[in-house]
């Protein structure tokens, strides 16, 4: 069950929901702090004898896939990115890259895993089929480091298909250019 939908005990601090999300996605302390700050410090918060800045509060639920606010009020994960996401789905492939960008504004800054990450990537396909191709695999690459990270293997699986598709697309532009090209010199004088 994921934290974001299990039953929250109401006596719950800060460090022990750290904690608990660390080890529940099964991450050592070094995995979380990584050149930040240090593995004691970190300790230190999960035992409750200290508390982090707001920037490092928000690294460490970058890392650990959630929200700053969950981390400090254990609330749940907003619905409405959760509904951008899928909205944004539906308009990408209905062919409406534009609206769809448009439709996951909410969920493209959210560190919540994995809705943030696949906001992102919708961004990215939308983008693709806007021809922003450098913007699309620079986010791309971002998300593939933390689909890694996470060892999510079905979102790398997806990653590979999207790279597969645009690789596809262009095969098939690059197809009708020749077509176009010989038409032109068969058409010749």
């Amino acid at each position: 069950m994921d934290e974001d939908t299990r039953p929250i005990e109401e006596t719950e601090t800060l460090g022990q929901r750290i904690r608990r999300i660390r080890q529940d996605r099964g991450m050592s302390l070094a995995k979380v702090v990584r050149d930040d700050f240090s593995r004691a410090f970190l300790n230190q918060v999960e035992m409750g004898k200290t508390r982090p800045s707001i920037r490092l509060l928000r690294v460490i639920a970058e890392r650990l896939g959630t929200e700053v606010e969950y981390l400090l009020e254990g609330h749940e994960a907003g619905v409405d990115r959760e509904l951008a996401v899928e909205k944004g789905r539906v308009l990408l492939l209905q062919g409406e890259s534009r609206r769809a960008l448009l439709a996951l504004k909410p969920a493209l800054d959210t560190y919540d895993w994995p809705t943030g990450c696949d906001a992102r990537v919708c961004q990215a396909q939308a983008l693709i089929a806007l021809g922003r191709k450098d913007q699309a695999d620079a986010i791309l690459a971002h998300e593939q480091q933390e689909m890694e990270l996470h060892n999510d293997r079905h979102r790398l699986e997806r990653l590979k298909a999207i790279d597969r598709a645009q690789r596809a697309g262009q095969s098939h532009d690059e197809l009708e250019h020749y077509r176009a090209a010989r038409v032109l010199l068969e058409a010749g004088p």
